[in-house]
C-alpha cells in the first residue's frame, strides 16, 4: 500500500524521479501476490508449497524484467505510469493469490461448521470491484476496497480465534459453554478423557503430548463433525454435542473406537481414550444432569478398561 501511495504521488511528477518511480512500481507489483500467499501459508500450511512459491518467484522476476523492457508496465519519459500488453500477468498472479487466501479462509470456516461463511463469501466482492476499476490506470480505489477486506478479515479472524482451540482446531470451552446455554432440543452428549496422558507427557515430553491431543481431536472430528459440534474443554478432555437419535449414539461410539484403534496401530504414542455419553431431552431433565451422566459413564468405562487390563496382565504372568 505504501508503494501504491508513492506511485500515485510520483505519477506525472518531476521526470527526474522516473527511476525511483520505476523502482517503487516494481516493488509494488512484485510483492503484492507474495503477501497474499504468505498470509495464506501463515493461516494454514499450504499444500504444494514449493510449486506455489516458485510461481510467485517467477512472477517477481518478470516484474523486474518489465522494469527494463516495459512489457507488463512502463514509466515514460514524462514520468507517467502505464499498463502494458502483459499487465494481465500481474492481474493473474494477484487474483490467484487472493483466491488462494479466500480458499484457505473458506476451508478454515468449513472446518468449524461454516462459521461466518457468508462473510468469507462477501470478501471477494469488494476486492474484485476494486481490481476491475483499478485496471483502468486512472482509477485508484483498489486499496480502499482492500482496506475494507482487511477489516472484514480481521473481524473474521478475531471471532474464529475466540471460538477455536489453537492446538486441536476444535471448538474451545467458551464455545462449548455458549452452546450448552442455548441448547433447547434433543442431543447426545459425549465426554472423552485421554488415558494416562500425564504419563505420555512425563515420558516423551510435551511435544509428543501436544501431538497426541491433536491426533485425538482429529479422530473425534473425523467421526462426529458431520453430526455434531466437537470441543476441547480441558487439558486432555473433549466433548461432542451431537444431533443424533438415542439409537444412533452407540453406533458413533463404536465408530470412534474403531477409528482410534486404527490410528493407534500407526502411532505408538497414542493412548487409549475413555468415552461415555448421555442422551439429553429438555422435557425429561436439565443439561447439567445429562453432563453428569455422561461424565459418570465415561469414568465407568475408564475403570472397566483398567480392570480388564489388570486381569489380562495377571493372566499373562500366570
Amino acid at each position: 500500500m505504501v508503494s501504491e501511495w508513492f506511485g500515485v504521488w510520483m505519477d506525472g511528477a518531476d521526470p527526474s524521479l522516473r527511476t525511483l518511480h520505476i523502482l517503487v512500481k516494481t516493488i509494488e507489483l512484485s510483492t503484492a501476490p507474495i503477501i497474499t500467499v504468505l498470509c495464506s501459508d501463515l493461516m494454514t500450511p499450504l499444500k504444494h508449497k514449493k510449486l506455489i512459491y516458485t510461481l510467485i518467484g517467477v512472477h517477481a522476476g518478470l516484474e523486474v524484467l518489465s522494469a527494463f523492457f516495459g512489457f507488463i508496465f512502463s514509466v515514460d519519459a514524462q514520468n507517467v505510469y502505464h499498463h502494458e500488453t502483459f499487465y494481465w500477468v500481474y492481474v493473474l498472479a494477484y487474483v490467484s493469490g487472493v483466491l488462494l487466501f479466500i480458499g484457505q479462509l473458506l476451508s478454515e470456516s468449513s472446518h468449524h461448521y461454516g462459521l461466518y461463511r457468508a462473510l468469507v463469501i462477501v470478501l471477494p466482492v469488494f476486492f474484485f470491484c476494486g481490481l476491475f476499476l483499478q485496471y483502468g490506470a486512472g482509477v485508484r480505489i483498489m486499496w480502499a476496497c482492500s482496506a475494507v477486506d482487511v477489516l472484514m478479515i480481521y473481524i473474521l479472524y478475531s471471532e474464529l480465534t475466540q471460538k477455536i482451540d489453537a492446538l486441536t482446531h476444535l471448538l474451545n470451552r467458551r464455545s462449548y459453554e455458549s452452546r450448552l446455554a442455548s441448547l433447547r432440543g434433543h442431543a447426545v452428549i459425549y465426554y472423552f478423557d485421554v488415558d494416562e496422558f500425564k504419563s505420555v507427557n512425563d515420558t516423551f515430553g510435551h511435544g509428543v503430548g501436544d501431538a497426541v491431543l491433536a491426533e485425538v481431536g482429529s479422530t473425534i472430528y473425523a467421526v462426529f463433525s458431520k453430526v455434531g459440534y466437537c470441543y476441547r474443554i480441558g487439558g486432555d478432555e473433549f466433548c461432542v454435542i451431537a444431533q443424533i437419535s438415542d439409537t444412533a449414539a452407540e453406533k458413533y461410539l463404536s465408530e470412534f473406537l474403531r477409528e482410534l484403534t486404527a490410528r493407534r496401530v500407526k502411532n505408538e504414542h497414542l493412548p487409549h481414550v475413555s468415552v461415555g455419553y448421555a442422551c439429553f431431552n429438555p422435557v425429561l431433565g436439565s443439561v447439567e444432569d445429562a453432563i453428569k451422566r455422561a461424565d459418570r459413564t465415561m469414568y465407568h468405562y475408564k475403570r472397566k478398561r483398567k480392570s480388564e487390563a489388570l486381569t489380562n496382565d495377571d493372566t499373562v504372568k500366570s
